[in-house]
């Protein structure tokens, strides 16, 4: 495996990778998709300098990725998380072709979509019905929008990202959006209640829901928030809605309302519940989503049936090869290989909650070292063949089922001569 990848640096240095193809096609592109690309968190900027990251993906297979040049990387980004078992899985691949031969989209619903609200409302522990849409910015905006016929109100408080939509992009300026929406949503910090509990005062009466991640990337909830949260909507009848876009399907089958044994009212799933074909779900109690036939939530697509087959298989095989588990043995070992190597270089690494997905920093005390250092330690484990996620300072790997114990092996040599490579130019 060693020899078929970027290939381990025995000079200790970075050397400039073989990008051409990528190069070339990203100024195509850039003359006639805005930013590039269609997703903003696949932009190349986004990981590193076009000199010295891959651009664009070609293939993939199980946690493998080749880019446009052949170049092979062990691939910690997941698609942004959406790919929990891994890449080109045969017995997917099979359903997907199974059902492209009876047909993808019909001018009536698929029976198979019956089939997997009942599966979601068996897995889900808040799932009592369920409403299927293409993303997961939809199903964010199906809930608020559901939310605010239930109670009668318009306030948001919400927690964290969901999505690009008007009624959550407004809270961070985005520009195209009336100021009035501005106006209806105001956020608070994850695991702050106190501050959560002012908000609800100081909006007493026009609070429509409280929408949140229950964990995220490296953050767990602590000082029983969730079960505080709960018990603060059920007290002003506010509607807690929770986003398991990232966590259903990968913190546990059912979510992290099945992980930390809360149940909010309403929850939108997506990412993970196909391994990468474009589904996503709301889910909840049927009190609240019956009331979604008194309000406009639809779309074309949504009973796209070959995604839907996708789904049925993928949730199959989470549940028969326990890849749950799998992921925190995978995270559980990247972490303390993190934790080792910090020991050995004597430099510090900030690793952040026990999360099915790891994220660190590397901690050095001057600012501009460490922007230095993490850029350093990006650019190495991309010339030797790891693929990997960065925030400025701070890194993730989100881990897929197919990652090997030798994958998990070689990461980790990787990351450790990285992190030497980092500290020496950071000095």
């Amino acid at each position: 495996m060693k020899k078929e990848m970027s290939g381990l640096n025995k000079t200790g240095k970075v050397q400039q990778m073989k990008l051409e193809k990528s190069q070339n096609l990203h100024q195509r592109a850039l003359e006639i998709i805005p930013g590039g690309t269609n997703t903003n968190s696949k932009r190349v900027e986004t990981f590193l300098s076009p000199k010295f990251f891959p651009t664009y993906i070609e293939r993939g297979e199980g946690a493998y990725v080749w880019d446009l040049d052949g170049n092979r990387y062990i691939d910690y980004v997941a698609s942004l998380a959406p790919i929990n078992i891994g890449y080109n899985i045969k017995r997917i691949n099979d359903k997907i072709r199974q059902q492209l031969e009876k047909g993808i989209l019909f001018s009536l619903p698929s029976s198979s979509e019956v089939e997997l609200a009942e599966v979601l409302i068996e897995k889900i522990p808040g799932a009592e019905m369920v409403r299927f849409l293409k993303t997961g910015a939809e199903v964010t905006s199906a809930a608020v929008r559901l939310a605010r016929v239930v109670t009668g109100k318009d306030m948001i408080l919400s927690c964290d990202y969901h999505g690009w939509h008007d009624w959550w992009s407004a809270k961070i300026g985005a520009s195209g959006i009336p100021q009035c929406f501005q106006e209806l949503i105001t956020d608070f910090p994850f695991n702050d209640f106190e501050t959560l509990e002012k908000l609800v005062q100081q909006h007493d009466g026009n609070v429509a829901c409280i929408i949140m991640t229950a964990a995220s990337y490296g953050i767990e909830p602590k000082n029983d928030f969730l079960q505080k949260v709960r018990k603060l909507a059920d007290e002003k009848g506010i509607l807690l809605i929770f986003d398991e876009i990232i966590t259903g399907f990968r913190w546990a089958l059912g979510g992290a309302q099945e992980k930390y044994d809360v149940i909010p009212d309403l929850a939108a799933f997506g990412k993970g519940m196909a391994n990468g074909m474009p589904i996503s779900a709301l889910v909840g109690k049927k009190e609240y989503m019956s009331k979604i036939t008194e309000t406009f939530v639809t779309s074309t697509f949504a009973s796209e049936a070959v995604s839907i087959a996708a789904s049925l298989e993928t949730i199959r095989i989470l549940e028969e090869e326990n890849v749950m588990r799998r992921l925190y043995e995978i995270t559980d070992k990247l972490r303390e290989g993190l934790r080792q190597i910090s020991e050995s270089h004597q430099i510090g690494i900030n690793l952040f909650d026990p999360t099915p997905v790891v994220k660190f920093e590397i901690d050095l005390e001057i600012e501009n070292s460490r922007e230095t250092a993490s850029i350093e330690f990006m650019k190495y484990c991309t010339e030797n063949g790891l693929l990997i996620r960065r925030y400025g300072t701070e890194f993730s790997l989100c881990p897929m089922a197919s990652h090997s114990d030798e994958d998990i092996e070689v990461s980790l040599e990787v990351f450790d001569k990285a992190l030497k490579y980092a500290k020496e130019k950071s000095n």
